[in-house]
């Protein structure tokens, strides 16, 4: 299967198992209060700390992220070097605490080469903002991650991720991040792609959630395979490319 078609396949998968962990589990809670998030900057209990500093803010990035990291990506631009993907992602709140956001990454080499990382993602661990017309939603940078595949570290606590089999880890990010105003559940509908009566995506979503890390073996491998592409940055949005239509299942 080459790049572009897995990468489409990819998109696709990802959009269905957020309807599933959307409804199917019943993640929206309609009587859920407005966030309690602030408008500073605070340190979040699970670790990080939220952007409330930036709510409003159009545009706002924790990490310099090039303009074309807020477009719909291209299926047709070749993929060189190490990439990010978004996997599952979904909003839970229980009855007896805080909802939150799990949002899972995929990470993969995109070649022969290995790509190595640092198990908390560089020094500023996982940003991660949500982004609505009005600006900032809500977000979070310094998020702990949580690895599933590899499990384990190696010698110099880097995980190693090859090409077969990739890399996958997941992020929380706490409702307490969101702006004032918002609720949790109403944002991870917004997030949703829309679609018509045949199930076809048919524009972007409401919300932009961008997740990045900045790590030493991104630009490592960058530099390894010659990519076009320079630096230590890596991000991944919710945005779909719509130069053909997708249908869901």
């Amino acid at each position: 299967m080459n790049h572009r078609v897995r990468g489409a396949v990819l998109s696709v998968v990802a959009a269905v198992v957020l309807l599933c962990l959307a409804y199917q589990q019943k993640l929206f809670v309609s009587a859920e209060p407005a966030s309690s998030g602030s408008m500073s900057a605070t340190a979040l209990s699970g670790g990080g700390f939220s952007d409330g500093n930036e709510c409003g803010v159009k545009g706002f990035h924790h990490f310099a992220l090039p303009a074309d990291a807020s477009s719909p990506p291209s299926p047709d631009t070749p993929q060189v070097g190490p990439q990010l993907a978004l996997g599952a992602y979904g909003y839970q709140q229980m009855s007896d605490s805080p909802g939150h956001f799990t949002i899972q990454l995929l990470f993969a080499p995109r070649g022969k080469q290995s790509l190595v990382l640092s198990r908390t993602l560089g020094t500023d661990g996982v940003a991660v903002e949500i982004e609505g017309p009005h600006g900032l939603v809500g977000g979070a940078h310094g998020l702990p991650v949580t690895w599933n595949h590899p499990t384990t570290a190696n010698r110099d606590n880097a995980m190693r991720i090859d090409a077969v089999g990739g890399g996958s880890a997941e992020v929380s990010l706490p409702v307490q991040a969101l702006c004032p105003g918002y609720q949790g559940a109403s944002v991870m509908k917004g997030l949703l792609a829309p679609i018509d009566s045949r199930n076809t995506i048919t524009g972007q979503p409401a919300y932009t959630l961008t997740v990045s890390v900045s790590d030493p073996g991104i630009g490592e491998l960058r530099r390894t395979v010659r990519s076009a592409v320079s630096g230590d940055l890596l991000s991944a949005s919710n945005l779909v490319p719509l130069d053909k239509p997708i249908t869901r299942p």
